[in-house]
């Protein structure tokens, strides 16, 4: 096999793993090509190991409701900008493992606004109410110990 064929069939097998977001009524903001990049990331931020990470709860589809009609409607420029930079500066980082996405973006630290935004609307999407888009089956609350006297604050 050429060194060519190799990458090509390396490439394929890679992105054969990332999600599918192909139902255009779930997303509002992201286009499927963006919410593979956005998800990408944001599996970085909260892993998936014994209990949900950001995928799970579905931090993507509150950013993407939030940035769509919501809260957070005053960072869709810095969205719509930000991540073709970050894709710019990172063409592969969908085709790396999640080791070498994970060692690409420790070397980020505090050096790029996009991500440090995108780790923040994370957290509230993993951490928040699941009313607002995230948080899907209150994953994190579960996971804290925490969801049956969230449900209880929830009704008064």
């Amino acid at each position: 096999m050429h060194r060519r064929d190799f990458i090509w069939t390396s490439n394929l097998a890679a992105t054969a793993f990332l999600p599918q977001f192909t139902q255009a009524a779930e997303l509002r903001f992201f286009s499927p090509e963006d919410a593979k990049w956005i998800d990408a990331l944001m599996a970085q931020i909260i892993p998936t190991d014994d209990a949900p990470g950001a995928r799970e709860a579905g931090c993507l589809y509150y950013l993407d409701k939030q940035l769509s009609e919501e809260g957070l409607v005053r960072y869709a420029t810095n969205y719509r900008t930000g991540l073709p930079e970050f894709q710019k500066q990172h063409p592969d980082f969908l085709t790396l493992t999640f080791d070498q996405q994970t060692k690409l973006l420790e070397t980020l630290g505090t050096k790029n606004p996009f991500f440090e935004m995108l780790v923040d609307h994370t957290m509230q999407g993993f951490y928040g109410s699941p009313d607002h888009g995230g948080n899907r089956n209150k994953a994190s609350w579960t996971m804290l110990g925490i969801a049956e006297q969230m449900h209880e604050h929830a009704k008064h």
